[in-house]
């Protein structure tokens, strides 16, 4: 009876390993973060912008006010110590635009958890990468950015 209950109790924590393995993409520490806006239209030649000045911030709003349509213009976020604006480009899979499900930091890679969704905003048949403004809650340095599906 306790080779039995060895055996299952081995085996319940192996599954319970490989479910936790599953959603361990974004281990690290978990990143708090506003998705403020998703565009069309490349504001970076870069996967990621890293916006750290409020002169890069208007920079990038230039170039946003002069490519957007219209007369409303997107007012221009200030740059606080506490906080960092970032430009991310996610691969499109089987939809024209992402949702930001996570976000967390590991040895000085931001992991980025997205998920697909289909945008009413843009066209169904776009494959263009989204260019999206994310504020996050903190201030943070990074080298690198994966984003997984």
């Amino acid at each position: 009876m306790k080779i039995h209950l060895c055996f299952f109790l081995f085996l319940f924590l192996n599954c319970q390993s490989q479910i936790v393995s599953g959603n361990g993409v974004l281990k690290g520490k978990e990143i708090q973060f506003e998705d403020k806006h998703h565009y069309p239209f490349p504001l970076t030649s870069k996967d990621f912008l890293l916006i750290n000045s409020q002169q890069k911030m208007d920079e990038v709003f230039k170039l946003i006010h002069n490519k957007n349509k219209g007369n409303r213009f997107s007012p221009i976020p200030a740059i606080v110590e506490n906080e960092t604006y970032l430009i991310i480009k996610p691969p499109l899979k089987e939809s024209n635009d992402v949702l930001i499900e996570k976000i967390s930091l590991y040895n000085n890679i931001l992991h980025i958890k997205v998920t697909g969704f289909d945008n009413p905003d843009f066209s169904k048949t776009n494959r263009t990468k989204p260019n999206i403004l994310l504020k996050l809650k903190e201030s943070i340095t990074f080298k690198k950015i994966t984003i997984k599906y």
